[in-house]
């Protein structure tokens, strides 16, 4: 009976048409990253298994190929085009490629080459979400465009800063995808016609809610999540006040509600002479809990401050902490140099004061980071809107539903407050449970469930959704349960579904880690041991935690640094874990230790950071990496 539950609760029915060792869709048939296939090699070879065959034109993207009934199917950047292609799974030749529209490269550098979306084969047809949001069904014998919708024109989404890169969901006669609209939250589609069928409203005070919550949903008058420890609590909590009133140390407090974060350098042109700069600091974000979670070192005019600290210099969070530096400028510019070392460097005002007779024409200048227009001080001063930053981005961290412009002046920046709806990265999943079926994202600001019968919203669950609106892992669901992580501070929460009294769906916290950052690469739940690489842009390394507990089995930090961040697949009892660096390896599911069963490295790396999953499918591995994919075999002799 229990059997019969649990395949009545997987993610996805298997896809009309194809078999147990095809991988239909994003993370294969129940996305949920496991193959159903068997007799694979168990031991790798020295070099690796050996490769079947390559093709290296398909064009710059991270999309990872799906593979059903003899084809495979993919999507990438050629030249001024996006294009869905078709590959024969036997040689890789290519049968088809239809063109969707312009190559979309708007938005942040990091992943412009091309989309990332897994194209979704359902029998004769295939569905896709473009980097630009155009949401297309083709036919899979030829590519033939059968209709389309584009989320932003259609409605109302915004394009996120790294572009939409989900892949969408097809349940029963729908097709479920998320524009991040207020109004359209989520949306199902008919997949034959195109038709809504409906959209997920958010409710204008919600965070990351929705006014059409249902009877008895748990998500409104909750008192907040868990504390930072771990225990129980509401998982419907909405995020701590983000109120002028809460910086202490500050006649100011509104100072400090913007921010420049993720900075390398800044700087401004100024009259030679000495001046007093002042650095204004406090730490904002609520995903720091303490102190050695935000370590960066900065140069103010050639004068080092090594492993600084913004927790540890205020004394706690919310607390305001000025930095005061004597300088001298020589040649005309002022400068400071921002480096990295735990999270991103931050700060929230720059102040630069010639010293009396020091700097002839000189005027003091205040720049408050992160603002789009200037803020009077208690003292009746003017700190004019940001400007002088290399790289990085701007937050507002007190003002809910404010949005920064994007790179370039374009829409689709975004900051830390909660407020409103607006797409993440990941996909979504459909589960059972509670007696009602349901579809589980994660948004740019939380982990959501909508009904499948109409789109009203059932519960959320904020905690592992980072502030800085990038999410990007598909949850896990398992026996009743949600998992859901995501880096830049965040972390990884189990919440327990269960019925409540009204009727309607409650989301009960079980444990909250901050050892399972999972930044894009996913997470794998085999034997009761969750597996999964834990760390952000600061690097991270595969690490195994107890499902039902979330302690910390094992962590491979230790033996291959930082540097090892990777994303994960899993067939046959084995894991397929491919680094960022484009090292690919065998690893035996062990809650007690880290056990290894070959590695190879990919040839022909290109410079771009190997993000793209590996696919295992009828005794294959797939390894994309831009224009080239690498077919290798690894079917047991």
């Amino acid at each position: 009976m229990k059997t019969k539950v649990m395949l009545k609760a997987a993610l996805v029915v298997m896809m009309a048409g194809s078999s147990l060792a095809d991988w239909p869709q994003w993370r294969g048939s129940n996305r949920d990253g496991k193959s159903a296939e068997t007799g694979l090699l168990k031991q790798w070879p020295k070099d690796g298994p050996p490769l079947a065959w390559r093709n290296d034109k398909l064009g710059g993207g991270y999309s990872a190929p799906s593979i059903a009934a003899g084809q495979m199917y993919g999507m990438s950047n050629r030249g001024p085009s996006q294009v869905v292609w078709a590959l024969s799974e036997a040689d890789g030749k290519e049968l088809w490629a239809a063109r969707l529209g312009r190559a979309v490269t708007e938005g942040m550098r990091q992943g412009s080459e091309g989309p990332g979306c897994t194209p979704t084969v359902d029998g004769k047809l295939l569905y896709v979400v473009g980097a630009g949001g155009t949401v297309a069904c083709l036919q899979t014998a030829d590519g033939k465009i059968v209709w389309q919708h584009s989320m932003t024109r259609d409605f109302g989404g915004r394009v996120p800063t790294w572009r939409y890169q989900e892949s969408p969901l097809i349940d029963g006669d729908k097709v479920i995808c998320t524009p991040g609209a207020e109004d359209a939250l989520l949306v199902a589609l008919d997949k034959r016609t195109g038709k809504t069928i409906w959209k997920t409203q958010m409710g204008s005070g919600s965070s990351g809610g929705a006014s059409e919550s249902g009877s008895g949903s748990g998500a409104s008058g909750s008192s907040g999540a868990a504390g930072r420890s771990g225990g129980r609590g509401s998982a419907t909590g909405a995020r701590d006040s983000n109120s002028p009133a809460g910086v202490a140390g500050t006649k100011d407090p509104g100072l400090f509600m913007c921010e420049h974060w993720g900075m390398s350098a800044f700087s401004c042109k100024i009259p030679n002479g000495k001046y007093t700069a002042k650095l204004y600091f406090a730490e904002m974000y609520r995903g720091i809990t303490g102190p050695g979670q935000r370590v960066f070192s900065f140069t103010v005019q050639g004068r080092q401050f090594k492993d600084f600290d913004i927790w540890a210099k205020a004394g706690g969070p919310r607390r305001a902490y000025v930095e005061t530096v004597p300088v001298e400028v020589t040649n005309g510019e002022f400068r400071i140099v921002f480096t990295p070392k735990v999270e991103n460097p931050a700060i929230n005002a720059i102040e630069i004061i010639p010293q009396a007779k020091a700097a002839t024409g000189a005027a003091t200048i205040r720049i408050q980071a992160g603002s789009i227009a200037p803020f009077t001080d208690s003292k009746g001063q003017v700190w004019q809107a940001e400007r002088g930053f290399e790289g990085g981005r701007m937050s507002n961290v007190g003002r809910r539903g404010f949005r920064p412009s994007g790179v370039g002046g374009r829409p689709g920046g975004f900051s830390r407050g909660r407020g409103g709806a607006g797409a993440g990265y990941a996909s979504a999943i459909a589960i059972d449970v509670a007696g009602q079926r349901q579809y589980v994202q994660v948004t740019a600001n939380s982990v959501v469930a909508v009904s499948a019968s109409d789109g009203k919203f059932l519960w959320r669950y904020d905690r592992p959704a980072n502030t800085h609106r990038i999410n990007c892992t598909t949850p896990l669901f398992h026996d009743g349960h949600i998992f859901a992580a995501s880096a830049y501070g965040a972390g990884g929460g189990l919440v327990k579904l269960t019925k409540d009294a009204g009727g309607g769906v409650q989301a009960e916290e079980v444990f909250f880690t901050r050892d399972m950052q999972n930044h894009h690469g996913g997470v794998i739940l085999h034997d009761g041991c969750l597996y999964g690489a834990n760390g952000g842009n600061e690097g991270g390394a595969l690490v195994c935690l107890d499902f039902k507990t979330g302690k910390t089995l094992w962590d491979r930090r230790a033996d291959e640094g930082r540097r090892a961040k990777g994303s994960l697949a899993f067939a046959d009892g084995r894991l397929y874990y491919r680094m960022e660096n484009g090292t690919v390896v065998l690893i035996e599911p062990n809650g007690k230790q880290y056990v290894e069963h070959g590695r190879f490295e990919q040839p022909d790396r290109t410079r771009s950071p190997a993000w793209t999953h590996p696919v295992i499918a009828n005794g294959k591995l797939y390894i994309r990496d831009q224009s080239l994919l690498l077919c290798y075999d690894v079917k047991a002799k």
